[in-house]
């Protein structure tokens, strides 16, 4: 093992490069991990193109990978060198007030997602993870490194958000958008037991995928409004609506869709301003339940995710829908996602 370490660096806004940058020793509670597979998010768009993490300039970017344990520091009791780990893209601090009360992803005064910011990201040989522990989970045997990556990010804020939502057996369900997210929401409501579930997309791997995992009606917004649209199908408004893509419209079209009573959960980040119209929710006063979920992360949280593959209960690998093959690859895999057919690509390193 070298002192230094290749990976995708962000040299100044909307410019990435192979480059250099030194291994680093794992400290308290750290781990130090040989990576073996990266994935993309849109939030690294974000971060790259519109720099809304200033300090991310001159590290790696990125912050959905997995690996192998290569060294562990002080402190560590759970992992040990040659296990194989999946990574969480927030890393709380779990000795803090905000763990205590139920939110452990805002510590930190709220930066509890350090990838670029504290640390390197995870676009590189090498990955230093905070408070390993209490933030990341082993992989069984059987899971891929391709499924593992679909876990940091995508199935885990989904499902974190839907677990969360209450969905009763046989209950109408609603997910904007057919991408990553939106797919890995409408498979956890039909865990859940949803009946009829609706999805809002046009992409046509994202229907496929969509149909697979438990959605009974496409809905395309070509077609006309899709809150009419859905009335009509459902013969009034549906139980829960799960806001998992779309534009900031989203937001009003999903409270207007919903009952009063019902549930609104939103899993996506909005960088417009979110207008709600007063006649979408009765002027305030529809008595809805409308919730914004962030991961909080965890190890038993993770743990519980990866148990789901490992029992054959679902299978994530259909969202890997590029694939490519060492460091060298990193930043052709970035910019795949741009592609509309590509809903994640992964980049294996090992």
């Amino acid at each position: 093992m070298t002192d230094m370490m290749k990976g995708l660096i962000l040299k100044e806004k909307g410019v990435v490069e192979l480059g250099e940058r030194p291994v680093e020793e794992p400290g308290l509670y750290e781990v130090l991990v040989k990576t073996t597979a990266v994935s993309v998010c849109e939030t690294d768009y974000e971060i790259i193109e519109n720099l809304i993490m200033p300090p991310a300039v001159g590290r790696f970017v990125g912050h959905e990978g997995v690996g192998i344990v290569e060294r562990v520091g002080e402190g560590v009791e759970y992992f040990k060198p040659g296990d194989r780990i999946c990574l969480p893209p927030v890393t709380p601090s779990w000795r803090s007030i905000e763990a205590q009360q139920g939110v452990a992803q805002f510590s930190r005064g709220g930066m509890a997602f350090d990838w670029c910011l504290d640390r390197d990201g995870v676009y590189g040989e090498y990955i230093r993870v905070r408070d390993a522990d209490m933030n990341c989970a082993k992989i069984p045997d059987n899971v891929t490194d391709i499924q593992a990556a679909m876990v940091t990010d995508m199935v885990s804020t989904a499902w974190h958000g839907v677990e969360n939502t209450e969905i009763k057996l046989g209950q109408s369900v609603v997910v904007f958008g057919i991408g990553p997210i939106g797919l890995c929401a409408i498979a956890a409501a039909a865990l859940k037991g949803a009946g009829r579930i609706y999805a809002i997309g046009t992409n046509p791997i994202g229907i496929e995928i969509a149909k697979q995992w438990g959605a009974s009606d496409i809905v395309s917004y070509k077609d006309g409004n899709v809150v009419e649209q859905i009335m009509e199908l459902n013969g009034g408004a549906v139980d829960v609506s799960i806001i998992g893509g779309g534009p900031a419209s989203a937001v009003a079209q999903a409270i207007e869709l919903t009952r009063g009573g019902g549930q609104v959960c939103s899993l996506n980040a909005y960088y417009d301003d979110v207008v709600i119209p007063p006649s979408a929710w009765n002027s305030g006063m529809k008595t809805q339940t409308i919730k914004a979920w962030q991961c909080t992360g965890g190890r038993h949280l993770f743990a519980r995710y990866l148990e789901m593959i490992s029992l054959g209960k679902f299978d994530p690998t259909p969202l890997a829908t590029h694939i490519f093959h060492g460091v060298e690859e990193m930043e052709k895999c970035l910019w795949a996602k741009k592609k509309r057919e590509c809903l994640k690509p992964v980049c294996l390193l090992d």
